[in-house]
């Protein structure tokens, strides 16, 4: 790591504790929450996938 990238990450983890006393959202919270974000939407589209293959198979079975 170089000196600035250091003090770039000692910035970064100031801003965050500050934020914490503070009781606000830091960047590690909204990082946090983004990604169940995404991980319940990629549930609810294989969900929704195996739902189809379900009624799929359901329609041949049927014919």
């Amino acid at each position: 790591m170089t000196h600035r990238t250091d003090a770039e990450a000692s910035i970064l983890a100031a801003r965050d504790t500050l934020a914490e006393i503070q009781n606000q959202r830091t960047s590690t919270d909204i990082t946090i929450a983004n990604a169940s974000r995404a991980q319940a939407i990629a549930t609810a589209a294989v969900a929704q996938a195996i739902l189809a293959v379900a009624d799929a198979i359901t329609d041949r079975s049927e014919q």
